[in-house]
């Protein structure tokens, strides 16, 4: 498989604001920084150059619609002068898996959190939760803006001992995070084989393994077998999917006063999680926002079956 790699050099913050909201959008995995340094020895340049911003893409056609909509918003962007013309390079997987890692660095995340490389030393404090992640080459950096936004909600969510379903794992990130928070047993499921794979990775990396299972299935893997009611779940998909599964049962697995962490919503699209979010017994009880994206904190209310929509919330 080949990549794209999509590269912007932008002269100010807010210039790569813009263009990391589009990359969190459109990107696969989100957006990559870095600024470019004078050659040693240039004369008469000695500080740092334009920032670049940096996203990946597939080029097997899955990604065709989000190339498109990524090239119009920059083509716009380009028009009203607030960047310059964005540069293409086509990347051998190979390459592409380990393109973004040259200039990765350690991200702190809320509070406590900071997410790195296996490999990248970091100096900890007391209260650091270090979190090492190797995205493999299904996940770009693990960084999106929806992945923070749900960091942060689970500083704020996990107690200790609970049992929390992290559903659409995909790399391991928000379940190995929950494990380090203090949760007693963490069920991470997602219906993609290499996801399954990378997370169990990321699992054992983590040392977590004794907490955190990782299973391939979806909604019906809750159905199919006994499990205790949950204290918390974790869904960080796309809007039509925390839809459904909310509809087709995902709350009714929560204990009263059970919490649910939503994100993957694009603002466009908050108004249809809320009506369901009501319909399906949950209050929301903290909103996030970074730049088009949403994230929505509930807890799990006394169900009034008579607001239940058609087939949903059971």
């Amino acid at each position: 498989m080949k990549w794209l790699e999509v590269c912007v050099a932008v002269e100010s913050e807010e210039a790569a604001e813009a263009v990391r909201e589009l990359f969190d959008l459109h990107g696969q995995g989100g957006a990559v920084q870095e600024h470019l340094f004078p050659e040693e020895g240039q004369v008469g340049v000695t500080a740092p150059g334009p920032l670049t911003v940096k996203t990946y893409l597939s080029l097997d056609g899955s990604d065709k619609a989000r190339l498109e909509a990524l090239q119009n918003e920059l083509s716009r962007l380009t028009e009203l002068g607030q960047i310059p013309p964005a540069l293409f390079k086509e990347l051998e997987e190979r390459d592409w898996a380990t393109a973004w890692k040259q200039f990765f660095q350690p991200q702190q995340i809320g509070r406590h959190f900071v997410l790195k490389l296996p490999e990248q030393p970091y100096p900890t404090l007391e209260d650091d939760i270090l979190i090492d992640l190797e995205p493999g080459m299904a996940f770009g950096t693990g960084l999106h803006a929806t992945t923070r936004m749900c960091l942060v909600c689970l500083e704020n969510l996990v107690g200790q001992g609970d049992f929390v379903l992290d559903m659409g794992t995909g790399s391991g990130v928000l379940a190995i995070a929950s494990a380090k928070l203090g949760a007693r047993s963490v069920l991470a499921l997602d219906n993609d084989s290499t996801a399954v794979e990378v997370a169990r990775e990321n699992v054992l990396r983590n040392s977590v393994a004794d907490t955190v299972t990782i299973r391939e299935g979806t909604l019906e893997y809750l159905t199919q077998r006994p499990i205790p009611p949950l204290d918390g779940v974790a869904i960080n998909i796309i809007t039509e999917v925390i839809v459904r599964m909310i509809k087709d049962g995902l709350t009714s697995h929560l204990k009263p006063g059970g919490w649910l962490v939503a994100s993957g919503i694009l603002t466009s699209s908050e108004a249809e999680v809320r009506a369901v979010f009501d319909a399906c017994a949950m209050q929301v009880a903290e909103r996030r926002q970074q730049g088009e994206w949403v994230a929505l904190c509930g807890t799990k209310r006394r169900p009034d079956r008579s607001r239940h929509p058609e087939g949903g919330c059971s």
